[in-house]
């Protein structure tokens, strides 16, 4: 029994042994033989299921290293291929997919495109290989083709054993034949071309341009007569650089882009959301209908690049206007060139660096461009460059006589904009647009009588001094091209003025104006505090620091309007009295969108009381728009009308409803009264010889105050000229005659006379060496040299010294002229009177020395009395100023002000005093008090306290102090 249960534990332990060793066997034959193997100087093979040998891996028979497919398949057949034309060429694509499989074949290499002209049958080999396609799920290339027939193009797919599979169903296409705009860039390039493939009929019209031609190969014998016509040139292919000799120098003088080419022009910078266009259909654009257009900040530049001659000027200039203003920031721009290097492709700025920033804009420098200005034209000018090291100009240079300076590396210039600036760097609101630009090279002797039309140089184009005596033809200018006032001493060379061209009576006293005293406006050229004063409280006026004429700003009148509307600044009020005359001038300057019915400088009179009496104005009715303009009341001055006690001077657009108007370098002078011309004004170096002659002058006409000292030389006069009947009795005076002057030959025979020679003049007068005296002795006057000072001596009947002139020192010690009087007490040299005009230092200075100085009085006051000054008639002191005010009171007892301006005080006066008198007879019962403020030399403020609100006359007087 017992050996029975033995036996049957011993067979479940046999039976668990061989269980275990079961699934030990199974799970080493489940697992990699490999995972724990290599490959040492040899390879596997790996064998399909049929024991094909399919692939090695391992050290090959060469001694390379690699994965070799052995008995591969063919791969599949490619789908048919989609292709789109091009220029020379096609666009072959594959869409990734077989004709005859599901599957992309896992040893997929590449698809050769193959391309024939034999028919879609033709045989795909390594001839008609153009191309592959790597991509597995598909893909395109662009080919090239010969000449523009039909062709067929046929896929053949290939694996990583080489193998290529069967060609795919063919494709017919054609290359696109080339034109002007259509040119991929260096697709062709000669290795391409067969000997003389490119015949005349192959090659379409304006498709070669200027870069196409090598330098000189077009030769004169290649070209029939009149082959080359304006048809047969494209588009911009003749550049500016392209052009050479005469033509090229021409075309460099003036460069003119209307805007038309989006292709002249290309952006260096712009916000994400700005554009930079060309619009077509513009109709208000005043060159073309083409415009440049930034929405949003955008800065761009021409293509056309102008060769850069330090010695010439150049001109600059672009028409801009803002169409909407920006959502943010202000609507500025910048105008001008930018610099390139003599490479022709590297920029130059300003500081010599490789950057479109800080560039050279001359015309507009952050400018602001309101919407309201419509068209505005900006210009600048540059000669030269600086020395090197050193920058470039900065600023607005719009004056031709003082131009800005380019880097000192700048060899080409080319035009740029930088547009909607104020906007923001990321801004792309604000429409600006460009109707056009220009680069000018002013040469000397380029422009002549055959390039100008007649008429077509008007005065607004002349720059100021621009026409000088050698630019005049003889008798080019007649009477009625000169301006009255217009010439007067300073403008008339030496001998400009001949008989001639002067007509028997033409200049006679009414038409001769002499304008007395200087410009009284304070700030005539608007560009400071007092013009910004003016206009803070009008809100169609602005101190425009833009646009100047000569000058840095202007005043702005914005006329824009709903319904006609005349709006004025008032410059100054002026005290005057009846028959009072002014002369007032301005320039003005109307934009091109301006509408209204007159644009004035005038002045509105008016009585003590503040009522309307008449205007007096210069003014037009037909503006010249887009250029400036003088304005002015010659020949006929104003002239204040009876009653007048005020004179308001204003400037006014008049019934205007859109535009602007800008007014520079206003002038309002008075007129002295009763003389047309000042003595000595005519002198000898302004009259040519001979050129006045008898029969243009009136009998007794010239006397001898109207002739200066020594104006009549022997040069000016005809032989016989001046006869007896000629000249008024006495007005030939020894101070008119220059010595010598008078030769036989001048003399009539006969016209001097016994009566007209004193008897004795002739007589003592003796010059030996440096002197010179009337007489021997007795009264007479030595002119003497006395080795330093010089003297003028007076003696009289007594043989005693009277008086003398000299020079000397002044109180400081420097030279000065000394007067010296006759000796009061009788001792000859003590307490003489003197008066010493010196410089005393600093400033000029007239010493009296003396007891009492007398003007038009004979009184006589004892020596013991202080020095004073007496003055019998009227004082007229430059460092004085009187006149009357009206006051009406704001309120009752409360101070009411008024602030009088236009005094012509001297500007270095260290003290300046001021007073006030009310003009009433209720003295501190109703006019409580009278009061100034603020005096300067130009202004002062009045104040004035009375019970009621009654008008009231103030006497005012201003004095300033040394």
């Amino acid at each position: 029994m017992d050996f029975r249960l033995d036996e049957r534990e011993k067979s479940r332990s046999f039976a668990a042994y061989l269980k275990g060793l079961e699934d030990r066997l199974a799970a080493l034959e489940s697992a990699n033989p490999l995972t724990h193997a290599s490959i040492e100087s040899g390879s596997l093979d790996v064998y399909d299921d049929e024991g094909t040998l399919r692939a090695s891996l391992g050290m090959q028979g060469d001694g390379t290293a690699a994965l070799v497919p052995h008995n591969s398949q063919p791969p599949p057949t490619p789908t048919a291929p989609s292709v789109e034309p091009r220029l020379s060429g096609l666009v072959v694509t594959w869409d990734g997919d077989w004709a005859d499989s599901d599957i992309t074949p896992a040893d997929y290499a590449t698809i050769q495109i193959h391309v024939s002209g034999a028919g879609p049958d033709f045989l795909p080999d390594l001839s008609t290989l153009v191309s592959t396609i790597s991509a597995p799920l598909g893909g395109s290339a662009t080919v090239a083709v010969q000449g523009y027939a039909a062709v067929w193009v046929r896929l053949v797919a290939t694996n990583t054993a080489a193998m290529t599979g069967p060609p795919s169903t063919a494709t017919q296409s054609a290359a696109r034949q080339a034109v002007g705009d259509d040119l991929v860039e260096n697709i062709i390039d000669e290795t391409k071309l067969a000997e003389d493939a490119v015949t005349e009929a192959k090659i379409a019209l304006g498709a070669v341009g200027s870069t196409a031609l090598a330098a000189g190969a077009v030769l004169e014998d290649k070209l029939a007569k009149a082959a080359v016509t304006l048809d047969k040139i494209g588009a911009g292919a003749v550049t500016l650089n392209a052009l050479g000799g005469a033509v090229s120098d021409l075309a460099a003088q003036r460069y003119v882009d209307a805007m038309g080419d989006p292709t002249a022009w290309s952006v260096l910078q712009k916000a994400a959301t700005a554009k930079w266009e060309h619009l077509d259909g513009v109709q208000d654009a005043p060159t073309g209908r083409t415009v440049g257009q930034a929405t949003g900040i955008a800065a761009v530049r021409g293509r056309v690049q102008v060769p850069y001659d330090p010695d010439v000027l150049y001109r600059v200039s672009a028409r801009v206007r803002t169409v909407t203003p920006s959502a943010s920031g202000a609507d500025t721009l910048f105008i001008g060139v930018a610099g390139v290097a003599a490479d022709g492709v590297t920029l130059v700025n300003r500081l010599g660096a490789a950057s479109h920033s800080s560039q050279h804009h001359f015309a507009a420098l952050n400018n602001s461009l309101p919407s309201s200005s419509g068209w505005v034209t900006y210009v600048g000018y540059l000669r030269g460059r600086v020395a090197p090291g050193a920058q470039a100009s900065y600023g607005v240079f719009s004056d031709p006589r003082a131009p800005g300076q380019v880097h000192a590396d700048v060899r080409f210039i080319t035009p740029m904009l930088w547009l909607n600036y104020g906007s923001g760097s990321t801004s792309g609101s604000g429409v600006m647009q460009v109707d056009a630009v220009t680069v000018e090279a002013l040469k000397t002797g380029v422009v002549d009588g055959t390039n100008l039309v007649i008429g077509s140089v008007a005065a607004g184009h002349l720059a100021a001094d621009s026409v000088i005596a050698g630019k005049v033809a003889a008798d080019a200018i007649g009477a009625r091209e000169i301006l009255a006032e217009a010439i007067g001493v300073n403008e008339l060379a030496a001998g400009a003025v001949t008989a001639r061209a002067v007509a028997a009576g033409a200049i006679t006293a009414e038409k001769l104006t002499i304008v007395g005293g200087s410009n009284i406006l304070s700030d005539p050229s608007f560009e400071g505090a007092y013009t910004a004063a003016l206009v803070s409280a009008l809100p169609w006026a602005t101190q425009d620091k833009t646009l100047g004429n000569g000058s840095q700003s202007s005043l702005r009148i914005d006329a824009t309007s709903a319904a006609p509307a005349s709006r004025s600044v008032e410059l100054t009020l002026l005290p005057v009295s009846p028959g009072d005359q002014l002369y007032f001038a301005t320039d003005y300057y109307a934009s091109a969108n301006w509408a209204g019915a007159e644009i004035n400088m005038q002045v509105r009179w008016e009585t003590a009381a503040g009522a309307i009496l008449s205007y007096g104005k210069a003014s037009t009715t037909s503006p010249v728009r887009g250029a400036w303009t003088r304005l002015s009341t010659s020949p006929n001055p104003v002239t204040a009308p009876p009653n007048a006690a005020v004179a308001r001077v204003r400037i006014e657009s008049g019934n205007a409803t859109a535009g602007a108007v800008y007014f520079d370098n206003s002038a309002v002078r008075p007129v002295v009264p009763g003389v047309q011309i000042a003595d000595g004004s005519i002198t000898a170096p302004k009259i040519v010889a001979l050129s006045i002659t008898a029969e243009k002058l009136a009998a007794l006409a010239v006397t001898a105050e109207k002739i200066a000292a020594l104006a009549v030389t022997t040069a000016k006069l005809d032989a016989l000229a001046v006869t007896a009947d000629k000249l008024a009795v006495n007005s030939v005076t020894a101070t008119k005659i220059a010595a010598g002057a008078i030769e036989a030959t001048h003399i009539k025979a006969g016209a001097i006379t016994a009566e007209k020679i004193d008897a004795d003049a002739l007589n003592g007068k003796i010059i030996t060496g440096a002197v010179v005296q009337t007489a021997a002795t007795g009264d007479r006057v030595v002119v003497t040299n006395d080795g330093g000072t010089g003297l003028v001596a007076f003696w009289n009947s007594a043989n005693r010294l009277s008086a003398q002139l000299a020079s000397g020192t002044d109180s400081a010690g420097m030279q000065a002229l000394v007067i010296t009087g006759p000796d009061p007490n009788g001792a000859f040299w003590t307490g003489r009177p003197k008066v010493t005009l010196g410089a005393d230092g600093t400033k000029g200075q007239i010493t009296l020395a003396a007891e009492k100085v007398v003007v038009g009085s004979s009184s006589v006051i004892p020596f013991s009395a202080p020095p004073v000054l007496e003055v019998q008639g009227y004082l007229d002191a430059a460092n004085i100023s009187a006149g009357r005010v009206r006051i009406t009171p704001s309120a009752p007892n409360v101070p009411t002000s008024i602030t009088v301006t236009g005094l012509k005080l001297p500007q270095g006066a260290t003290a300046i005093y001021a007073y006030a008198c009310a003009v009433t007879t209720v003295p501190g019962t109703q006019v409580l008090g009278v009061g100034t403020t603020d005096p300067t030399a130009r202004s002062v403020t009045i104040w004035l306290t009375r019970t009621n609100t009654n008008l009231t006359s103030v006497d005012y007087y201003v004095i300033a102090t040394g």
